[in-house]
């Protein structure tokens, strides 16, 4: 898929291909939904049936190149980029604790690998990941 595609669906359709579980929300337990408000300023957050969680605030927005966000909820920061190659696109997340920061919830190990699953069931292409 080309870049523009990969990121559209890594951040529109986040909701779609990111799997609850105790590992990678914050309150698994209230039946959450992942949703990127795709713009810069936007947020991303946990949406619970009675309200939502901030996880972060969008501070870089290039579709079909590059994505920033900056934690809310701890003191992380992510860069994902998207790069054309004869095969589609590879994703690459990178995601680490800012300078002077404390901690950082380190999850995209667990949770860049099913965005190629989904990619794949929805006959959209097929992505490559870096972490």
């Amino acid at each position: 898929m080309p870049p523009a595609r990969a990121f559209e669906a890594f951040t529109a359709e986040i909701g779609s291909w990111w799997i609850p579980g105790p590992i990678n929300y914050f309150d698994a337990g209230r039946s959450p939904t992942m949703h990127v408000e795709t713009r810069l300023g936007g947020r991303v957050l946990e949406v619970y049936p009675d309200g939502e969680l901030v996880i972060a605030e969008i501070t870089r927005w290039e579709p079909g190149v590059r994505l920033t966000y900056r934690g809310v909820v701890d003191d992380s920061q992510t860069d994902v980029t998207f790069e054309p190659t004869t095969m589609g696109t590879r994703v690459h997340v990178h995601q680490y604790l800012r300078d002077g920061g404390e901690r950082a919830f380190l999850f995209w190990p667990n949770v860049i690998g099913w965005l190629v699953p989904w990619c794949d069931s929805q006959a959209i292409g097929n992505p490559t990941t870096e972490r």
